[in-house]
């Protein structure tokens, strides 16, 4: 037998079979002489030759189109083009509204009521209720965290994360019926809510909610469409608090009509005198 003292790396390696042929015979000779250690050894060699069976078929597998190198490359080559879009919109937006500001500022007469105007500027809640819609309207296996069926967990929870009483709108005369919702992770640390709804042909609308006080009392609608991923939709802000109605191939009438269903309904949401929830939620 060699000179070197067995250790435990050398039976973990001779398990492994990965020992050169001059120390897999010292292992070999010092597991003879040591039954309870090769008892031992040879068991987990067992375990590690059933476990590389039972795993066989997945690693003989070919890799997935979607984990090739080639593919994730082109999946990240399409993000950067779509944030370069996304980018060239929100300019063209902006030097738009400078231009048409400037023609006809002398044109609107004061008090006239505000009509629904485009969204001129980027703003952080729109951009989250933009991405939260893309990424769980697709998702065919888990689109919401709470079904609609326990509707009244659902509420409960998203009341007490969000320290105001939420409620779902009732869109059935839309022609949408309520899939479920999700808590979310807003900026700044508040929590944000979707709440997801389906129509008869399986077109999917969202709701996202959640604290905004950057523009507190403004109220009015505004039209927001993003391009790059094809969901437009309305949103506002009132008492403190914005709101997003975003779908995918809507027209905007119809999104509009959606939007004030909406706004009527979480009007009429109680709310505690001290902000918190209400006691019946």
């Amino acid at each position: 037998m060699g000179s070197f003292p067995v250790t435990e790396d050398d039976l973990q390696a001779w398990i492994d079979v990965r020992l050169p042929s001059g120390r897999q015979r010292d292992i070999e000779a010092w597991l003879e002489a040591n039954p309870e250690a090769a008892a031992r050894c040879r068991a987990m060699a067992a375990e590690r030759e059933a476990l590389r069976a039972a795993l066989r078929p997945s690693h003989d597998a070919p890799i997935p189109a979607r984990l090739r190198v080639a593919h994730i490359q082109a999946q990240q080559d399409h993000a950067r083009a779509q944030g370069w879009r996304r980018t060239a919109a929100v300019l063209a937006w902006v030097m738009l509204g400078a231009g048409l500001g400037w023609a006809g500022h002398g044109l609107v007469p004061a008090g006239a009521p505000r009509p629904v105007v485009a969204q001129a500027r980027p703003r952080p809640m729109v951009a989250e209720a933009i991405a939260a819609h893309l990424v769980f309207v697709a998702d065919a296996r888990r689109p919401v965290e709470v079904a609609a069926q326990q509707e009244d967990l659902l509420l409960r929870w998203l009341s007490n994360r969000l320290s105001r009483p939420v409620s779902t709108p009732n869109l059935a005369a839309q022609g949408y019926r309520l899939m479920g919702g999700r808590l979310l992770p807003g900026a700044g640390g508040d929590p944000a809510a979707q709440l997801m709804y389906e129509d008869a042909a399986g077109a999917r609308l969202t709701l996202y909610l959640r604290a905004d006080r950057a523009e507190e009392g403004e109220t009015a609608f505004r039209f927001t469409d993003d391009a790059a991923g094809g969901v437009s939709g309305f949103w506002w802000v009132d008492r403190g608090f914005g709101y997003a109605v975003l779908a995918q191939g809507i027209d905007r009438p119809a999104l509009l009509g959606l939007a004030e269903a909406v706004h009527r309904q979480v009007l009429t949401t109680p709310t505690a005198p001290n902000g918190r929830p209400a006691p019946n939620l």
